[in-house]
């Protein structure tokens, strides 16, 4: 049945049905804002995702990780009526039996997606500004601020919020605390947003919270954590769970015809509580205090009795950091001062105090034969003189031999570090030059038979005219030495470090092009020129963009290693790559890499991928590739066998929203 003989009837309905559908739609487009792009809605989504898959016909060399994989990350924000729910899924095929959970998941009360969102926002309305016509005026504002008060003052009102949003994005970084007022004018940021955004932060499930790089940073936590920082002016936080699960791995190794077996890569179940209290904001001006503690469970891992370094731990630690700003916006001034206490071995002996040692004490440090103390401070002042273009900067380091802190992963310890460093821009920022020196010395305590030292000055200079070519040069020598007396433990090593390189932008007829060029030296001297060695490398790529979308590439590179001890080597490379755009969604991709080695081999490498942008759906990365390598049979023994040859397929798919 035709449309044409419907009856009066049927039409009604149907006309009744697609305006219920587009009432519908408008009334869900007025609740539902996808993307932090969005103006305010009711309801935002927001977030990203990542699948990974990986098929290879070899394991990498000297790696754990399979040559086949998998990997699933989702991290969604809902944000209710302002109020926003974070949660963070990651699963890999790559979780094995001998090594800590990879797997995690957790979901967070998180008032930074509303700062995030509102960034975007805002971000998004200035960039739509400058590319309007009246975009131009942002940066002639002072010539044309009284024309415009006198017969456009509309227009002045938008050019001085737009002159908001440029400091909010210059100079406040983003972050919104101080522009609540002009974003909430522009109707970038609703009243409950402005609430919200007070809210404390809670996470559960698998956390990696962040105290201090001294304290807490990069410990993977299986439990909870909250943070809260109302108005900038008082901050509470606290963390507690599980950091590490017990786990048992036997490795094995030969020396020359006898086998050792190892368990010192085992770990013990380790928990971990910790908090923190304070006034000021987080990422300004602040007090705060830091207490954390950490301990290994002693029973959940059974060890041999003989031949084994790995003991159960316990951990105090304690810090007070501060940051202030003597003058705003110029000078800021930040330190912290941590002190820990650790139990080295759990099951140590103790000792009997008599009576003269409160039990409470005791209690604490469990095996006073395995306790050592010790504390660390980091130190830093900035300098910025808008006026003058000039940036300085100083920091100290100092992290004591016995100071452990087990919720940062090797974290380096015994050395004391100062570093200064200035730079300074000309000729409306088109010359800059800059100036460092650093110097990090051990052995703190006088535990170790030498004390090593390293010092290092240096200098970079840039030149960027507007419609030249560019020019970047740097020079770092350095010195590392120990003071040993033991002829054999003495050592004194210099190196220079110092690069040039250029680069230009420009067109032949219609095409776009750039040239770059870039040369670099390192020079080493050992102690009586036993391991001296330099290395030298100049490298040229050329790209070409035509005027249909297809861009190409070509690099040519040339490497010479000389070492007092044999080989030195030389190696010519050769790199090639295309790009062309079949349409505004779909692109391909190929390459090519070959490396000349004079002494080890040769090595060959090349790819082909596509990229392809299904709307808001999903970005698709889809890439194949081969490598080779042929080892010169003048070494031996020859380097990874005889060579070897690898294909590996990688699909990605992504979206951020």
């Amino acid at each position: 049945m035709s449309i044409n003989t419907w009856s009066v009837g049927q039409r009604f309905v149907v006309a009744l049905a697609v305006m219920f559908v587009c009432g519908s739609s408008a009334a869900m487009a007025q609740i539902f804002a996808f993307g932090a792009d969005q103006g305010p809605a009711p309801v935002t989504v927001m977030g990203s995702y990542r699948l990974l898959g990986q098929a290879s016909s070899r394991q990498g060399t000297f790696s754990e990780k399979p040559p086949d994989l998998w990997r699933a990350e989702v991290n969604p924000t809902l944000a209710i009526y302002g109020i926003p729910i974070t949660a963070s899924l990651l699963l890999s095929s790559e979780q094995q039996g001998l090594q800590q959970n990879i797997n995690a998941f957790s979901v967070t009360l998180d008032p930074d997606a509303i700062r995030r969102i509102v960034q975007q926002r805002a971000y998004n309305a200035l960039d739509g500004y400058l590319r309007s016509e009246a975009g131009s005026m942002l940066g002639d504002y002072e010539n044309v601020r009284d024309s415009l008060e006198r017969f456009h003052p509309e227009q002045l009102k938008q050019l001085d919020e737009m002159r908001q949003l440029e400091r909010f994005r210059d100079y406040g970084q983003g972050d919104i605390d101080g522009y609540e007022d002009v974003l909430s004018e522009m109707g970038l940021m609703s009243d409950v947003e402005q609430v919200m955004v007070n809210l404390p932060t809670v996470g559960v499930g698998t956390v990696f919270p962040v105290f201090t790089p001294i304290t807490l940073s990069g410990a993977r936590i299986s439990g909870a954590y909250a943070e809260w920082n109302p108005g900038g002016v008082f901050y509470i936080a606290g963390v507690g769970g599980t950091t590490q699960s017990p786990l048992l791995r036997e490795d094995r190794y030969q020396l020359d015809t006898t086998v050792y077996r190892s368990v010192d890569n085992s770990d013990f179940g380790r928990q971990l509580y910790g908090g923190r209290i304070g006034f000021g904001k987080r990422d300004g001006a602040h007090v705060i205090l830091t207490g954390l503690w950490s301990t290994d469970d002693a029973s959940s891992l059974t060890l041999p009795d003989s031949g084994v370094a790995l003991t159960p731990q316990k951990n105090y630690l304690s810090s007070l950091d501060f940051k202030v700003e003597p003058i705003k916006g110029i000078w800021t001034l930040q330190a912290e001062v941590a002190a820990s206490m650790t139990v080295g071995d759990q099951n140590a002996p103790t000792f009997d105090a008599g009576g003269d040692v409160p039990e409470f004490l005791l209690d604490m440090i469990d095996s006073s034969a395995s306790v050592y103390l010790d504390w660390a401070l980091t130190g830093e002042t900035t300098v910025n003189i808008p006026s003058t273009d000039t940036r300085l900067r100083g920091s100290v380091r100092r992290i004591g031999a016995g100071y452990n802190a087990l919720g940062v992963p090797n974290l380096r310890t015994d050395y004391f570090r100062y570093d200064v460093r200035v730079d300074q821009r000309f000729w409306k920022r088109q010359l800059s030059v800059g100036a460092f020196v650093r110097r990090d010395r051990d052995n703190l305590i006088p535990i170790k038979k030498a004390t090593s030292t390293l010092f290092s000055v240096g200098g970079t200079l840039g030149l960027n005219v507007r419609g030249w070519p560019y020019f970047r040069a740097s020079y770092a020598p350095y010195v590392q030495e120990s003071d040993s007396q033991d002829t054999l433990l003495q050592y004194r090593n210099r190196t220079v470090l110092w690069s040039v390189s250029g680069g230009y932008s420009y067109r032949i007829g219609s095409l776009s092009a750039n040239t770059n060029l870039t040369y670099s030296q390192q020079d080493a001297e050992t102690k009586q020129n036993l391991y001296d060695y330099s290395v030298s490398s100049i490298s040229a790529m050329q790209s070409l963009t035509f005027t249909f979308p297809l861009t190409v590439g070509v690099g040519l590179g040339y490497i010479i290693q000389n070492s007092a001890q044999p080989p030195s080597t030389s190696i010519v490379t050769v790199d090639g790559n295309a790009n062309y755009a079949v349409s505004t969604w779909f692109s391909t991709q190929a390459g090519l890499t070959l490396a000349f080695d004079d002494t080890f081999g040769t090595r060959t490498g090349y790819y082909l991928g596509v990229l392809a942008q299904l709307g808001d759906v999903a970005d698709i990365d889809i890439r194949a590739e081969r490598n080779l390598f042929t080892a010169t049979s003048a070494v031996q023994p020859p380097p990874l066998g005889q060579g070897y040859s690898e294909n590996l397929f990688r699909v990605t798919v992504s979206k951020v929203w």
